[in-house]
This record gives C-alpha cells, sequence and structure tokens, in this order.
C-alpha cells in the first residue's frame, strides 16, 4: 500500500520513480518485499521541483513526508489506518522501526554516467548510462515497477557478489544495512 502509493505519487508530478536498493532486490530475488525489512527504496530522476505538492498530495492520503538526509515518506497519525498500525500504549519506536519509504534522488552527470544518491559502489556514486536507461521492470507481488537497466548490476554494486544471499540482520542495525 505504501510503496504504490507513494510510487503512483511519484509518476503523477512526472518525477519518474523507481525501485532501488532492498525493494529492487526483493524483486529480483523473490518477487516481493524482503520480510525482515521495515523500509521500501525508491529512487527518482534528477531534482526534486514538485516535492512540496508531492507532500500535499501524499498528506491528503494520510501520509507525512519530510527531509531526514533524504526524502522520506511515513504514515501520518490521519492515515485511515493509523489506529490499526499503531497502539498508542506502547512506547516510542527506535528510529526506522516502523514502515517508511525511503527516497533516493538519481541524476544524470555531464558525462552521461548517473549519480545515485547512498549508493556506495565500485565507482562511488556513479553508475553507467548503458546499466540505467532505458528503465527495465521488475515485479513485487505481481505489480510492475521500473527500475534500472540492468538490476543485477545495480544489485552487484550496492551489496556484492553475493547479493542473492540473504544475511541475517545484525543486532543494531543501521537502515544501509537493513536495506540488504
Amino acid at each position: 500500500m505504501l510503496l504504490v502509493e507513494v510510487y503512483e505519487e511519484l509518476e503523477a508530478k512526472r518525477s519518474t520513480p523507481f525501485l532501488a536498493f532492498g525493494s529492487l532486490l526483493g524483486a529480483v530475488r523473490n518477487g516481493s518485499m524482503i520480510p525482515f525489512t521495515e523500509d521500501v527504496d525508491v529512487g527518482y530522476v534528477g531534482e526534486f521541483k514538485t516535492a512540496d505538492k508531492v507532500k500535499l498530495a501524499l498528506r491528503r492520503k494520510g501520509y507525512h513526508m519530510f527531509y531526514m538526509g533524504i526524502w522520506r515518506v511515513c504514515v501520518a497519525p490521519t492515515h485511515p489506518l493509523a489506529g490499526r498500525l499503531y497502539d498508542p500504549e506502547l512506547p516510542m519506536t527506535e528510529s526506522f522501526a516502523v514502515p517508511y519509504v525511503d527516497l533516493y534522488k538519481m541524476k544524470q552527470t555531464s558525462s552521461g554516467d548517473w549519480d545515485m544518491q547512498e549508493l556506495e559502489g565500485s565507482n562511488v556514486r556513479l553508475l553507467p548510462h548503458d546499466k540505467v536507461q532505458p528503465f527495465s521492470q521488475v515485479t513485487i507481488n505481481g505489480m510492475p515497477f521500473d527500475t534500472v537497466r540492468d538490476p543485477k548490476f545495480f544489485l552487484k554494486e550496492a551489496y556484492g557478489d553475493d547479493y542473492m544471499t540473504p544475511k541475517p540482520r545484525e543486532a543494531g542495525s543501521n537502515e544501509q544495512r537493513s536495506r540488504r
């Protein structure tokens, strides 16, 4: 639900969304989300010139979009299902322990390569043009989503040669590790 609604709003505002990092990894591994991760990873192309419009559209649907190093979206208390998703009797949760979407900017450089926010690959944040465009598609639970042209190349850059092997979550894992 969260993935679909955020993805659709980015499409509607012409921000060219695509699956990245852990969401792409889940789609490639088994056509679903990775079960032990709380977040969804969506990339968008270029500068986020419509951030205010996307924020407003998502707010109307009961989501909260905010900037904390990168753009993020979570379920707001105004969402129709918020009462079923959260228990007000429980203490505050740890950072990143609830469902949310991370939004990663990708922009084309003057050389034609692509600079992907938060990527730590062999060429730091850069991806070759021919590995990015034209976009390809993957499915999550039978629904198609755009992604980079060569998902296996992207995943190898992001997670290494053994990206298809699930790795146990480490105690005190940070959000970078939770994308695996």
